[in-house]
């Protein structure tokens, strides 16, 4: 983190008590102690093994020098090496991160990450645990790494800041007596085998006087205490990051190798029938563009001025000079009712500055959102992307400019009162007002349904599909009586067994009649009822995705389903979308997709709908779900990911997390990652614009000519 000292005169402003503040947070920064040398956590060494291990389904096959190769049994679905402290808990205060180097020693992709516990008795009130994994190729050898607090510092008495997922100068879990260093393999019930080396402790943490950090937001959204090149100072330097743009873009103004649609002029053409469509060719799929050219769709989610607010109710202290409701810039306040999570949550409607607004006023005028609108545009055409993902505002894409893809959530229909889920319960789908709910959001969507220039919609977002192929059916009969899931369920069962009494046999269950069943709410043991259980979970999945696609197909015949944004998925689920969507569609926040393939190998195309890289280099807190030390690793990561797509067969596009960075402060559920491929003061990272450029000039010459 680079400091700007600004309690000097350089920014008027600062009034001189606050600089006096400031000044005390800086000098704690600067007066710090260096980095320490890297610790080692634990011998690996073949004459000083580690002599507290547990295993889960796991063993050392062999002692390499310096690691060691451990084998998996298959036979649980999170097998482990747990190393436990010797004599008395690691005590990691100061540390900054913990590291460990695994190697992928098997011929498939392997889940594999690091987690560090406390003891359970310990401090229940704080984070308990800390764990970071990758997905490895085969032979990959990769670092995994766990930040132990936000920042290279923390507070020497914290602050209490709550609203961010992530927050200024604190350590991430109690450090203090970490038991227990373990190393797993995650959602897998193959054997597989991996090298586990140098497991260390690395960096250290300076302890700084915080008394001089609040605020620690300008007036511009930018964190206050640190400087960066593209940072805005002052209201003058939007114009001066207008003309910068605007030469850029007139420099790069597109790739003349594109159709109207993006789709690839100089490839082989196929059938134009003036919609997109999949096609396989020679082993690959690729979408096709409504003028017959290949397509591989690639673009930013989230192209829309309402991200990049943050909540500002009950944390005005973190926020330097607020504009006063009657202001001009007042006019970017609003309310929300949206905060699934986190502080806010039991705070709805709370009130939000909406800052990427009041950025684009400051930058362009009261003209600012027809100028959004067409630099957003602009600037794919110029960076070679050619997808408006998903998440957009319809004003903005239906410009008929770039290719998009629409989306809606089926809300307004019963849920399974059972169910759980991060987001959301799962929808009861043998309800009749699933199906009405769905032709509800597809008459809202009426101009996308006949728009050419639209790909296809995503229906739903991340749901909660269950670890197995019983979840949903346990917890179908975890609803009441008059649950129609319910029912389905159990009418289904006296199909089968024609007497209670025949199921309570098959299941070592004792109900006296059917409505017995129907009115417990007591789930039956999985070995038993596992053979039922899977069937009625592939009935719900086939009947979701079954249903959807009717409607989608009556309403829009001409446009693709393009699934439900799979990030918790079990096979089952994977395969019955495969029988039912255009493409499936998964969020993907992992470093390569190269091996990423449908279950037992179908053959289908997919489309990630996530992915992202963040740094906190410049003022953020929260890289996001994948970190890159620096904005120029963020970009090579984004390339490595681009071309390990474009190697996949399956792959038909990919489409980033998201346009704009999260407010540093937090959206209403506390995220605030760097995300962005604009920062909240609507400045392209130059890195990413040129990593984007670079993937983009060669990415159907490459496509054609690369693949698995």
């Amino acid at each position: 983190m680079k400091l700007r000292c600004t309690w000097a005169g350089e920014t008027p402003a600062v009034h001189k008590p606050y600089r006096r503040r400031l000044a005390c947070f800086l000098i704690g920064l600067l007066v710090s102690g260096a980095h320490a040398q890297p610790l080692e956590l634990v011998s690996l060494k073949q004459d000083a093994l580690h002599p507290r291990i547990e295993y889960n389904d796991t063993t050392i096959v062999s002692n390499l020098g310096n690691g060691i190769l451990v084998q998996t049994g298959g036979n649980e679905d999170w097998p482990s090496i747990t190393f436990r402290s010797i004599g008395k808990p690691w005590d990691l205060r100061g540390c900054y991160t913990v590291k460990v180097d695994l190697t992928n020693a098997g011929s498939a992709p392997l889940n594999v990450g690091i987690r560090l516990d406390n003891p359970y008795e310990k401090k229940e009130d704080a984070p308990q645990h800390a764990q970071g994994f990758e997905i490895l190729d085969p032979a990959e050898t990769r670092t995994v790494s766990i930040r132990l607090s936000s920042e290279d510092w923390i507070f020497e008495e914290p602050l209490n800041l709550v609203g961010m997922r992530r927050a200024p100068g604190i350590e991430l879990m109690d450090l203090s007596q970490i038991d227990r260093i373990q190393i797993f393999v995650g959602n897998t019930s193959q054997p597989h085998a991996f090298v586990v080396g140098n497991l260390r402790a690395e960096g250290s943490v300076k302890k700084v006087d915080g008394s001089g950090f609040l605020p620690f937001v300008d007036q511009y959204g930018q964190y206050k205490h640190a400087d960066w090149k593209e940072k805005i100072h002052a209201v003058a330097d939007f114009k001066k990051a207008v003309a910068l743009e605007n030469e850029d873009l007139k420099k790069h103004p597109g790739f003349d190798n594109l159709g109207k649609y993006g789709g690839w002029k100089n490839g082989p053409k196929r059938e134009a029938t003036g919609y997109f469509r999949v096609e396989q060719v020679d082993g690959k799929w690729w979408f096709v563009d409504p003028d017959g050219l290949l397509f591989w769709s690639n673009g930013p989610t989230c192209m829309s001025s309402d991200f990049g607010y943050t909540g500002v109710q009950g944390r005005e202290n973190y926020f330097e000079n607020l504009p006063a409701d009657d202001e001009p810039l007042g006019q970017f306040y609003s309310r929300s009712s949206w905060a699934p999570h986190g502080f806010y949550a039991d705070k709805i409607p709370f009130k939000i500055q909406q800052t990427y607004k009041a950025n684009l006023f400051r930058k362009y005028g009261e003209s600012w959102h027809e100028q959004f609108v067409d630099l957003a545009h602009k600037r794919l055409k110029s960076w070679g992307m050619n997808t408006v993902a998903n998440w957009a505002a319809p004003d903005l894409y239906l410009k008929q400019r770039t290719p998009y893809v629409a989306n809606f959530f089926i809300e307004g229909n019963r849920s399974m009162e059972g169910s759980s889920g991060y987001w959301s319960k799962f929808h009861d789908v043998f309800d009749p007002s699933f199906r009405a709910a769905i032709q509800k959001n597809l008459n809202a969507r009426k101009v996308e349904s006949s728009d050419p220039w639209c790909i296809g919609f995503y229906v739903d977002n991340e749901m909660s599909w269950g670890s197995d192929q019983m979840s949903l059916s346990l917890e179908t009969l975890a609803c009441p009586a008059d649950q129609p899931a319910k029912v389905e369920f159990v009418k289904d069962l006296k199909a089968k067994y024609d007497s209670i009494e025949k199921l309570n046999m098959a299941w070592g269950i004792g109900h006296l009649s059917w409505q017995s069943l129907l009115e417990s709410r007591e789930t039956p043991d999985v070995v038993r009822a596992g053979e039922d259980l899977k069937k009625f979970y592939v009935k719900t999945a086939d009947t979701y995705f079954g249903t959807v696609k009717e409607e989608l197909k009556t309403a829009a015949p001409n446009h693709l389903y393009l699934g439900c944004r799979f990030a918790w998925v079990n096979d089952a689920s994977a395969i019955s979308a495969s029988k039912y969507c255009d493409v499936v569609s998964y969020n993907k926040y992992h470093h390569s997709i190269r091996n990423l393939r449908l279950p037992y190998f179908i053959d289908r195309p997919v489309i990630i709908g996530e992915y992202h890289f963040g740094s906190t280099e410049r003022g953020h807190f929260h890289p996001g779900l994948r970190e890159a030390d620096t904005h120029e690793k963020r970009a090579e990561k984004f390339k490595g990911y681009v071309v390990s797509a474009l190697d996949n067969p399956q792959m038909v596009g990919v489409h980033w997390f998201q346009y704009v960075d999260e407010h540093i402060a937090g959206r209403a559920d506390g995220e605030n990652y760097n995300v962005g491929l604009v920062d909240i003061c609507d400045t392209p990272y130059p890195e990413m614009v040129e990593a984007i450029r670079k993937t983009s000039k060669t990415m159907y010459e490459y496509r054609l000519g690369s693949g698995n």
